[in-house]
C-alpha cells in the first residue's frame, strides 16, 4: 500500500482522537455531505455516526485504528468495507479476516467485539436499507467487480 502524505496521516489520527474523545468525526461530516445525506430535506435528520476500529495489524501485529461510519438495520451494527470502491478490500478487512476481535469505541464507548462478515442472507437483507440510507454505496458497489462486505460488530 501506498504510504499516505504526513497531512493526511496527522488529519487521520486527529478524526480518531475526536470519535474516541468527543463521539464527532469531521471525516463523517464530510461523508455525509458527500452521500447527499444534507442535501435531502428527508434526510436530515440522518447523521452518519462514526466509530473507531481497533484491529490488530496483519503482518505487524500493531494496534490500526480507522474511523468509519457505522449503520444499524435489523439490531445490526456493521460498517461497510467499501474503499469508495477499490477493487480491493480496505487494510482494516485483511486485518480482521486474520484476527476477527478487534476494539470499538462507538459514543465515546471502548468495548472489545468479535466482528464478523455478514452471511449471504444477512447481506442480501442489510444491503437493500443501506443503499436508500446512503445511495454512495451503489454506486461503490458498480464501480468495483468485488462483494463490498458488510461486516457486523458483535
Amino acid at each position: 500500500m501506498a504510504r499516505l502524505p504526513v497531512a493526511t496521516r496527522l488529519l487521520m489520527r486527529l478524526d480518531v482522537w475526536a470519535v474516541r474523545w468527543t463521539g464527532g468525526s469531521f471525516f463523517m461530516w464530510l461523508f455525509a455531505r458527500r452521500a447527499g445525506l444534507m442535501k435531502e430535506p428527508q434526510l436530515g435528520s440522518r447523521k452518519a455516526q462514526a466509530l473507531v476500529l481497533v484491529t490488530r495489524g496483519r503482518t505487524t501485529g500493531r494496534p490500526r485504528s480507522v474511523v468509519l461510519p457505522y449503520f444499524t438495520f435489523d439490531d445490526k451494527t456493521f460498517v461497510v468495507g467499501s474503499k469508495g470502491g477499490a477493487h480491493d478490500d480496505p487494510d482494516w478487512v485483511l486485518n480482521l479476516r486474520e484476527r476477527p476481535s478487534a476494539i470499538v469505541y462507538i459514543r465515546r464507548q471502548a468495548k472489545s467485539a468479535n466482528m464478523r462478515f455478514a452471511t449471504t442472507a444477512e447481506r442480501a437483507a442489510l444491503w437493500p436499507k443501506l443503499i436508500a440510507f446512503a445511495p454512495t454505496y451503489e454506486a461503490y458497489q458498480r464501480g468495483t467487480r468485488r462483494e463490498i462486505p458488510l461486516v457486523i460488530v458483535e
